[in-house]
């Protein structure tokens, strides 16, 4: 008795053809949801931003300050603010929205009514900065507006004067 392994070629053929349907049919949904999660991660960047500028606040006792600078698509985060002259001591860290991914930015896409102040601005932080004190306090209350071009989803990101920062995401009818 002759001991054959190993697959025939025809076996190879199916197996080779239940792979492609499988992902010709995976592949679209998957590249579709890619705008998706790109804002989730630029959405996500921000509220880290904001948790450690609060952080760094407390740390060095003194003051930090993030700007969304809408105009240019990026938000800045100054670790040693000074109040008195209104410039940054201390290191300054920029993020661009376009190193993110084409279609990132600010915006509020399809949501239809704002988690605090009207849509005026994509950044409702008066002067569009926040800065965090001592006790991580911040300065003022806000959110930004976070959308992609090819997305539905919304996020809304933001503090309060307790320090407390939030993240909102539109779910089409209420922010969740």
């Amino acid at each position: 008795m002759v001991n054959k392994k190993g697959f025939t070629l025809i076996e190879v053929i199916v197996v080779m053809a239940v792979i492609g349907i499988m992902a010709a049919i995976a592949i679209p949904s998957i590249i579709a949801r890619v705008p998706d999660y790109k804002l989730k991660g630029a959405a996500r960047d921000v509220y880290s931003t904001l948790q450690r500028a609060r952080t760094l606040a407390v740390k060095i006792n003194g003051n930090s300050r993030v700007y969304f600078d809408v105009a240019n698509n990026e938000y800045d985060l100054c670790d040693d603010w000074n109040t008195t002259t209104s410039s940054c001591d201390g290191n300054i860290q920029t993020v661009s929205f376009n190193n993110i991914g084409a279609g990132v930015g600010y915006g509020h896409g399809n949501a239809a009514s704002a988690v605090g102040a009207g849509f005026d601005n994509e950044a409702t932080y008066g002067g569009d900065d926040v800065v965090f004190g001592p006790r991580g306090l911040g300065d003022a209350s806000g959110y930004v507006y976070l959308d992609h071009q090819k997305s539905t989803t919304t996020y809304a990101i933001g503090s309060l004067t307790s320090g407390s920062i939030r993240i909102y995401k539109w779910d089409g009818s209420a922010w969740e």
